[in-house]
């Protein structure tokens, strides 16, 4: 939108917030019309699976570990069936009805049946950020048992953003591995399109030359399930070992996370919880950079930091995922607790490998993902569509 709106008449709808953030948008946008919707106040409206797990089984004892992780899991909280939005229907339509529009884009999944809803002879996109059977399956594999019914829902959930997906004139991913995933599960190949998000990414004067200070970091909040899980991960699969290895390590772990995370993980030694830093440079220096994510889709901003910042990197492919991440060129990339555990100590023990990551991975912050390059790229998008 910020580059999109000085080339197009642009109206953006999205959830009501407080009266202060929407004022602060328009002043920031003052040629952007924002129009709000309220959201649902019952179950069988923006239907919350998550909130009903969290208010009846969560509120009823102590919750255990296996129940904090699965309430904050998409997949106990997806039913594209059951979110509706009647409030978001009708202003909408009374939108379409009152002004002309040339396209329509629908951003996320659960908004995709809105669709069905809009006038057959406006062009229509939707960009999907992230695929949300493929995060559901991730999350699904790091149970470690076979649930019939999560493979149920799953494969059903599937079927129906696939299905949703097809009845866009075109679907727009951010990068070419979702548009070959969703290719190869039924989207037509000519729907396709990949625009990536664009990052506004500051270069750091740190870390030149960089000398590791003996600290590793983790940057992300708790809220989204990825990190929660990657932490968890790390921590009981990797740490500990580490500790062995050099005792001298310590984890910084960057965002906010409650204070039930942090008593789930108070038995690990070294580990500080930093909440929120204003900044990060007093953190960043002499750190290497943790990325171990075994769930997601679409891009990970985390790397993009991390390459800002001038910090070496251990990842896993899933963390690295959409992004020009080679192993042993700008990073290490491990997946399994040892190859993280080899990588991690290989790394830092290596100045000269260190160094080698930080000015090869710096290169990718400068790739693409500027506002002007990536907007001029959903741009050609647009005029494609409604020529």
């Amino acid at each position: 939108i910020e580059y999109l709106r000085f080339k197009h008449n642009i109206t953006l709808v999205c959830p009501s917030c407080s009266q202060s953030n929407y004022q602060k948008l328009q002043e920031l946008w003052p040629n952007v019309t924002i129009l709000t919707f309220n959201s649902a106040k019952n179950i069988s409206e923006g239907f919350n699976l998550k909130g009903f797990i969290k208010k009846t089984i969560v509120g009823q004892k102590k919750p255990s570990k296996s129940e904090i992780f699965k309430s904050n899991m998409v997949l106990n909280s997806t039913d594209l069936v059951k979110y509706y939005f009647s409030n978001l229907i009708q202003l909408v339509q009374n939108e379409l009805n009152t002004n002309a529009y040339d396209l329509i884009q629908v951003d996320f999944i659960e908004l995709a049946p809105l669709i069905h809803f809009l006038p057959e002879n406006i062009k229509k996109v939707f960009v999907h950020h992230e695929l949300r059977y493929k995060r559901m399956a991730l999350e699904y594999a790091t149970l470690g048992y076979e649930d019939l019914s999560e493979e149920w829902k799953i494969a059903n959930t599937k079927l129906l953003e696939i299905g949703l997906l097809n009845t866009f004139d075109k679907v727009i991913c951010l990068t070419e591995i979702d548009k070959k995933t969703l290719e190869i599960d039924g989207v037509m190949e000519s729907k396709l399109e990949v625009s990536p998000l664009p990052v506004d990414i500051t270069e750091h004067p740190i870390n030149q030359p960089f000398v590791f200070s003996k600290r590793l970091v983790f940057l992300g909040p708790e809220v989204h399930f990825p990190n929660l899980d990657g932490v968890d991960w790390f921590l009981n699969n990797c740490w500990t070992k580490l500790l062995t290895s050099d005792p001298r390590l310590r984890l910084s772990i960057l965002g906010k996370w409650s204070d039930e995370a942090k008593i789930m993980f108070s038995e690990f030694r070294n580990v500080t919880f930093e909440g929120f830093i204003e900044d990060l440079s007093s953190v960043m220096k002499g750190s290497i950079m943790i990325v171990p994510l075994r769930i997601g889709s679409g891009m990970r901003m985390k790397i993009l930091e991390g390459a800002a910042w001038h910090v070496p990197m251990v990842s896993t492919s899933i963390g690295a995922e959409g992004l020009p991440m080679k192993n042993m060129e700008n990073c290490i990339l491990a997946d399994s607790p040892s190859e993280f555990i080899d990588g991690v100590l290989t790394l830092s023990a290596d100045t000269e490998l260190q160094n080698m990551f930080v000015k090869n991975a710096k290169n990718i912050i400068k790739l693409g993902y500027s506002v002007a390059e990536c907007g001029q790229i959903r741009n050609v998008i647009y005029q494609k569509i409604t020529a």
